[in-house]
């Protein structure tokens, strides 16, 4: 899904520092849209090829908002 469609959902449904859990997070859209917002997350998702993509795309996230 993509992360501009997820926001006003999260947006919408948490205040930031709340919990956001995924327990399908897939590729992390989810996830990197909680994170933008400032809200904490969880992702849990079986696949470990899901799990890799998913905290690749949130290391890059940290990464481009540490810089």
């Amino acid at each position: 899904k993509p992360v501009s469609i997820l926001k006003p959902l999260i947006a919408a449904f948490t205040q930031p520092g709340q919990l956001v859990l995924d327990p399908f997070a897939g590729s992390g859209s989810t996830l990197a849209a909680a994170q933008i917002l400032g809200r904490r997350y969880i992702g849990i998702d079986i696949d470990p090829q899901h799990y890799r993509t998913a905290n690749n795309r949130m290391t890059a996230l940290n990464a481009r908002r540490a810089a």
